[in-house]
């Protein structure tokens, strides 16, 4: 894994002035920091910073698996079991603070739903950016054998995604398309 020093993780804090490399011990203009392609080894510039609060003490810290993974592992803080047709709410022990025009969606891990069956109630769980409640997991065995999780185990992962800016609008008439109003199925098996 990269190694980076605190103010390259948490790129925004770049955007206040000069910034000054911890490791290297020199100072770098705002405008070199912010180059795209900048010739650091240790720099990693992220342009969103979430906030995360741990609310138990046994709570993880969300991460990656490995570098290039899309989610965010979320684990659970308490020992527990889930038979088969059961659904459970689980604590994360965190909460989040994800930024205006964002969202927190929640999925399955593909691991314990192909090995246990286990998967999310809701398919998906959403976590708006103005919710600052503890982030509960809902999920569901779809299995045929009870599966036990012990606390810190993973049990789901959450992608931060980009919400267009649209509005809903009212109108009479929609545009009309070679598929119309055909519904389930109407594309073929």
């Amino acid at each position: 894994m990269l190694e980076t020093c605190k103010r390259c993780r948490y790129g925004v804090e770049i955007i206040r002035g000069d910034y000054k490399c911890e490791r290297q011990e020199i100072k770098i203009p705002r405008d070199e920091a912010l180059y795209p392609f900048r010739r650091c080894s240790l720099f990693v510039f992220k342009n969103s910073l979430i906030k995360v609060k741990r609310i138990h003490e046994n709570a993880e810290l969300p991460r990656r698996a490995t570098p290039e993974s899309a989610g965010f592992d979320l684990h659970t803080i308490e020992d527990f079991s889930i038979n088969p047709g059961e659904h459970k709410s689980v604590r994360t022990g965190l909460a989040f603070e994800i930024p205006p025009g964002y969202a927190m969606l929640i999925y399955p891990r593909s691991g314990i739903a192909k090995n246990h069956g286990i998967t999310l109630s809701n398919a998906v769980g959403v976590v708006d950016s103005d919710y600052r409640g503890e982030v509960m997991v809902l999920l569901h065995n779809a299995g045929e054998h009870k599966v036990s999780f012990r606390a810190g185990d993973r049990i789901a992962q959450a992608i931060i995604h980009t919400l267009p800016d649209i509005e809903l609008v009212e109108c009479e008439e929609l545009s009309e398309t070679e598929r119309g109003k055909g519904g389930f199925g109407s594309t073929g098996l």
